[in-house]
């Protein structure tokens, strides 16, 4: 199955918000409550999403996988660092459902964001992951360089969120794909 990565429009919102409730409760299930995970609300996500997707000035950075056959099947967001250094753009969500992972489409929206951000004038890239997320490995896998953490509160509890950065934001576009 093949999935393109395009930018995401307003009608992609509810789809955004019913695909990030299933890969928060798939994906997190043992380092978040699975009481606040099933109060994850798709209806809400989708609010979230329709509201940067109405932003003009966000919702360029915001990418989708989409296979033909089951419609978008992850995401990444991406913009200027929060809190960060001028020049740092930032991914601040990427995410696919289980069954899509590891099949380059990570790599990919990693790659159009990395894309946006230099366009947009950014020249170093960071992502924030979730320590305790396996799937944090995906960022050393394509050469990010673990930096600094952070405490971050999700659903009442205290998690440590670990930075992965690239010092050249065109590293990860010339990775092979």
């Amino acid at each position: 199955m093949v999935a393109l990565i395009r930018p995401a429009v307003l009608a992609d919102a509810a789809r955004l918000g019913k695909v990030h409730v299933e890969i928060w409760q798939a994906c997190y299930r043992g380092i978040l409550s699975g009481p606040y995970l099933d109060s994850l609300s798709d209806v809400r996500h989708a609010a979230f999403w329709a509201r940067i997707l109405d932003d003009s000035d966000r919702a360029e950075g915001v990418f989708v996988a989409e296979s033909q056959a089951e419609g978008v099947v992850g995401f990444a967001d991406s913009g200027p660092e929060r809190g960060g250094a001028p020049g740092w753009g930032e991914v601040m969500a990427l995410y696919l459902l289980p069954t899509w992972q590891r099949r380059g489409l990570g790599r990919r929206l990693v790659a159009a964001c990395s894309e946006h951000l230099l366009h947009g004038g950014h020249d170093a890239l960071a992502i924030w992951a979730l320590r305790d997320n396996p799937a944090r490995r995906f960022y050393e896998a394509i050469k990010g360089r673990a930096a600094e953490t952070r405490p971050t509160r999700i659903g009442g509890a205290v998690l440590i969120e670990q930075c992965y950065r690239w010092a050249d934001i065109t590293v990860p576009l010339n990775l092979d794909y």
